[in-house]
């Protein structure tokens, strides 16, 4: 089974939905990225939020986190600067989002956030503005 990819763009709220269900891969989570900030529909300053409410993260290792974390530094600003939220409501998918997001620190402008449901990553995304 291939990682499957849906992208929604709410203009109003300012976000990019990037939505994966199957099992994730390294490869498959970029070419979602790259879609998602290549599409025609996406702004820059757009935060994005990633939902791997049904995705199966087990096949992703540490190495593999690492290289996702440095992958936005090849994007302009508009892009590698904004807030980036993931929901990951498995213990499983937290703990390695939790670990990309560790890998982020320092190198993201933004840290990324990671949630256990969809409602408090929508609530952090439209919230105050990051520090």
């Amino acid at each position: 089974m291939e990682p499957r990819t849906s992208l929604r763009f709410d203009a109003g709220k300012n976000v990019a939905c990037i939505s994966m269900s199957g099992p994730l891969t390294g490869p498959a989570i970029l070419a979602a990225f790259d879609a998602a900030v290549g599409s025609p529909e996406y702004r820059a300053g757009m935060a994005r939020l990633w939902d791997f409410t049904r995705a199966d993260p087990s096949s992703l290792d540490s190495e593999t986190l690492r290289q996702m974390a440095l992958h936005s530094l090849r994007f302009p600003p508009g892009v590698r600067d904004v807030r980036v939220a993931f929901v990951a409501p498995t213990d499983l998918g937290f703990g390695l989002a939790r670990m990309f997001e560790a890998y982020s620190d320092g190198v993201a402008a933004i840290t990324p956030r990671v949630f256990h449901t969809l409602g408090e990553a929508e609530a952090w995304l439209g919230g105050a503005p990051a520090r």
